[in-house]
């Protein structure tokens, strides 16, 4: 296996992003799911957090045709969007592979 110049930090970096991203996916999806009437603060945190395409793909949803518009599919595109964000994340921040 290849080590990188900085690839624990990187690790750490992508791995706290990722789970922030994940955790405010999940916390959002389950208010979805059981408040009747959600003001969803933990989703335009996720759209925040997930900047520059979170916000893309929020200004994009009302493109989608209304019978799709759901908005769990919309916390879990930007769920989505978050980890590879958090992917590109590790993979710009790790350095070139260290030799020996």
């Amino acid at each position: 296996m290849r080590r990188y110049r900085n690839g624990r930090l990187a690790a750490v970096l992508a791995g706290a992003y990722a789970a922030l991203v994940v955790l405010l996916g999940v916390v959002s999806t389950v208010i979805l799911l059981t408040v009747p009437d959600p003001i969803l603060v933990t989703g335009v945190a996720l759209m925040i957090v997930t900047f520059p395409l979170g916000p893309l793909v929020w200004w994009a949803w009302d493109a989608v045709p209304s019978g799709l518009a759901d908005p769990v599919l919309l916390i879990v595109v930007l769920t989505a969007v978050g980890v590879l964000q958090a992917y590109l994340l590790w993979r710009v921040t790790r350095g070139p592979a260290a030799e020996g």
